[in-house]
């Protein structure tokens, strides 16, 4: 018997997020627009983050027993969606509001996206609106830069994913950049639509972008090295664009590192960087 798919398949991830996931969980239930089916996924939390999830109905919940890291989270979720589309939100974060699913819905229409650029709010920030335009949607200008990277502001088809084996990188921070970059050089229809998707809660104490860490510092070498090898699958007429993308993450690497570096030394937080502005750099 086949059954249709949901329209979407929205994936949480959490881990130690008791006083986060709720509200996570409830901005993607009280959405407007009931095609959908909501994965949450607990990464072995020490917490009571699992006990909150528990105490939603009709919600699909993994459980990891052991921690696996953010990039694994995501994968796991993915393989085990049923959805057309797939859209994320960390537990921290929340949906725009309860009209998302549906606006996204009407945008994709019957079109066949690969992927769908949107936007969000900046919470705890300058609570910037950061939108995604016709001139920022191009694969030219993501290749070139996209200053955030955020995987929760695009809305992804799954069969692309698959059929192009589009994975996260595991066990190394930052992700989401190789595997947006190698989506968008892959991808064939690119849509965006001008309005936030999800609301970003900035600064939180103990999130993974505040806490200094070495392997933060020697992922992000690890990270420009996979870059590289994407250009072997890059079309020529995007590889300048690529190349004037690693070379400005390059020069960008010192004053990161030696952020993270005096945070450590100091027993503080790391400050949050300001959002990348790269022009193309003709090589």
């Amino acid at each position: 018997m086949n059954y249709r798919k949901p329209r979407f398949s929205v994936i949480i991830s959490a881990y130690n997020l008791e006083d986060y996931i709720v509200r996570a969980i409830k901005s993607v239930l009280n959405q407007d627009f009931r095609d959908f089916e909501l994965i949450v996924i607990n990464d072995a939390s020490t917490d009571n983050t699992l006990k909150k999830i528990k105490q939603f109905k009709n919600i699909k919940i993994i459980n990891n027993k052991k921690n696996k890291g953010l990039g694994a989270v995501r994968n796991i979720g993915i393989s085990k969606s049923k959805g057309e589309y797939i859209i994320h939100l960390d537990g921290d974060d929340t949906m725009f509001d309860n009209k998302v699913l549906s606006k996204i819905d009407k945008l994709i229409g019957n079109t066949k996206y690969d992927i769908v650029f949107l936007g969000f709010q900046d919470v705890g920030g300058l609570g910037k609106l950061r939108i995604s335009t016709k001139q920022n949607s191009t694969k030219k200008a993501r290749i070139i830069c996209d200053t955030n990277f955020s995987i929760s502001s695009k809305c992804w088809n799954k069969e692309f994913l698959e059929l192009n084996d589009i994975k996260f990188e595991e066990g190394i921070f930052y992700e989401d950049m190789i595997y947006s970059i190698k989506s968008v050089i892959l991808a064939k229809k690119l849509g965006y639509g001008d309005f936030p998707i999800f609301k970003y809660y900035r600064n939180r104490k103990g999130s993974i972008m505040t806490t200094p860490n070495v392997k933060r510092c020697s992922d992000m070498y690890r990270v420009v090295a996979n870059l590289l090898d994407l250009y072997d699958i890059t079309p020529d007429n995007l590889k300048p664009y690529l190349l004037s993308f690693i070379k400005n993450e390059t020069d960008n690497l010192l004053p990161k590192v030696k952020n993270i570096l005096e945070a450590i030394k100091n027993g503080k937080s790391t400050s949050v960087l300001p959002k990348r502005e790269y022009k193309f750099v003709k090589l």
